[in-house]
């Protein structure tokens, strides 16, 4: 099992949260969301900076894009090609329950399906077709426990938030018990990476102390 963070856990840029990540963490993961601005794409010279710190790394890739749509699939082709320098450990993308989306997929390796609900039916395509999982615990609600026993040989990531209020990105004081000890358990078997999808220090810290112990 490798632990995993986002690339925004404290106020700064991407290059500043992987030096203060680069100690804690085995990878660092680089969140890309809105590719219509062009302050998402990095530069070159992040690019190079990035390198230089000798750090794995993996990518949530934009969530914007149409990909039903040999556009919304050029777009996510210029994000891969400008991160190639990094050798990405793998991209999470956002899926459309389509035959096209699979058929197109499947010509991009290294890039798994994120879960963004609980369909089942679609996810069993996937996986027949070899693909593999990452699972966010927040965006199977109720039903996180059984998507995770269902599918966890196939789940190469896991996105671990609490929720609490309603609100998601918590730290993992707000995890169900349980459902936490069967990731965990699962992704020391597998190998998987294990990322502690927290946007703040405060429940970034707390998180990592608490899988900490279980590692």
């Amino acid at each position: 099992m490798k632990i995993s963070a986002p690339s925004f856990v404290i106020p700064a840029d991407r290059v500043s949260n992987v030096r203060y990540l680069k100690n804690m963490v085995d990878e660092v993961e680089l969140l890309f969301f809105d590719s219509r601005h062009e302050f998402d794409m990095p530069e070159e010279s992040e690019i190079a900076a990035l390198a230089k710190l000798g750090m794995a790394y993996s990518a949530h890739l934009p969530t914007d894009t149409d990909l039903n749509t040999p556009d919304g699939w050029r777009v996510i082709d210029a994000y891969l090609e400008k991160l190639k320098p990094l050798n990405l450990k793998r991209a999470v993308i956002h899926p459309v329950e389509t035959s096209f989306f699979l058929k197109e997929l499947a010509k991009r390796l290294d890039v798994i399906i994120e879960n963004t609900d609980f369909h089942g039916s679609f996810f069993d395509e996937a996986v027949g077709m070899g693909f593999r999982i990452c699972f966010d615990n927040a965006h199977a609600g109720a039903n996180a426990y059984q998507f995770h026993e269902r599918y966890a040989p196939h789940i190469a990531e896991y996105h671990l938030q609490g929720e609490t209020g309603g609100k998601h990105h918590k730290s993992l004081e707000h995890i169900e018990t349980n459902l936490l000890e069967s990731i965990l358990t699962h992704a020391k078997r597998n190998g998987a990476t294990v990322c502690l999808e927290m946007f703040n220090e405060d429940d970034f810290l707390v998180s990592y102390e608490i899988i900490k112990e279980y590692k």
